[in-house]
């Protein structure tokens, strides 16, 4: 019998290709993503992933970030897939994905004890078309059309948040959300004090990649402003858009009339999102925060109601 050769590949009606693939797609289905008895039996315990933005997850992120995805979204199927037999127990497995999430993915795969698990996988964004982001650890698509808007924040946006967070060591001054269970947490909290809270999605395709939220003094109709966002989208002008949204409508619709919001004396940008959207400073507390050992002011804004706006273009609202 002629000895096997490495690499090879498989023929696409052989049993083994058969199987391989199967596996594949049975992990971009609902119903195996959110069950971690299912995902441990086809994830190696020494799983790794390299998302499209390039950062790195291990087989416990990777399961925590699918158990947030909404069961409802559009599901990808496996597209013109090759596989390359490296060893008798690897095979590399390359197939593309279409829909809305357009990109090239590959996995290896390794058997032991007689079962086949995925040991990597890694999916590069192609840009032609869609809208979201592939891989969990994925925000931002080069050369991906991308429309901006605002929404109500949601239970399914944990993941999204968990990436916020961990995408700059500044988010940390955010809040507790830098693994996908406190990340999970922070959104509930939110939602949960829906009468001193009205948190907004600044989403990106439907896909949450910052925050700006009005915590409600109804008594006097006020409200404290503070906001955040993703490392990969600062410096686009998105968040000074966002606040014009809010802001327009806690006077418009929810007639509130004194708006407040403090910063960073040393945080130009912060304060470029202020004074964009009509916000006046009135004050300074000395030495408020204590950032790195040294002691920074906070400048405190405000703007009311009878005072003119910024000139900013919000962005769309769109609330259920």
């Amino acid at each position: 019998m002629a000895q096997q050769e490495y690499p090879s590949e498989l023929p696409v009606d052989s049993q083994l290709f058969r199987a391989v693939a199967g596996l594949e797609q049975q992990l971009l289905s609902a119903s195996l993503r959110g069950n971690r008895k299912l995902l441990g039996e086809i994830l190696h315990e020494n799983f790794f992933e390299i998302g499209a933005s390039g950062r790195t997850y291990d087989r416990d992120q990777v399961m925590e970030l699918l158990a947030t995805e909404d069961p409802s979204a559009e599901r990808l199927r496996v597209s013109e897939p090759l596989a390359i037999r490296l060893s008798e127990n690897l095979i590399q497995l390359r197939w593309k994905a279409s829909g809305h999430r357009p990109a090239l993915r590959s996995s290896l795969w390794f058997r032991e004890q007689g079962k086949w698990q995925m040991l990597f996988h890694q999916g590069t964004l192609t840009g032609h078309g869609g809208s979201k982001p592939a891989g969990p650890g994925s925000v931002r698509a080069t050369g991906v059309a991308e429309e901006f808007s605002v929404r109500q924040l949601s239970a399914l946006d944990a993941g999204s948040v968990y990436e916020a967070f961990i995408s700059h060591p500044d988010m940390r001054r955010q809040g507790d959300a830098d693994t996908p269970a406190k990340a999970r947490a922070y959104v509930d909290a939110l939602l949960n004090g829906e009468q001193s809270q009205f948190p907004l999605a600044i989403t990106a395709n439907d896909r949450l990649i910052g925050l700006v939220c009005g915590t409600l003094d109804h008594s006097n109709a006020n409200a404290w402003i503070w906001y955040w966002m993703h490392q990969e989208y600062r410096g686009r002008s998105l968040t000074t858009r966002a606040v014009a949204t809010l802001a327009n409508y806690l006077f418009d619709d929810l007639d509130f009339y004194r708006l407040e919001l403090g910063l960073r004396a040393n945080n130009p940008g912060s304060r470029s999102v202020a004074e964009n959207n009509g916000f006046l400073r009135e004050g300074t507390e000395r030495g408020k925060f204590l950032v790195d050992g040294e002691r920074i002011d906070v400048y405190t804004y405000a703007r009311l109601r009878t005072d003119p706006p910024g000139a900013v273009a919000p962005l769309p609202l769109r609330l259920a």
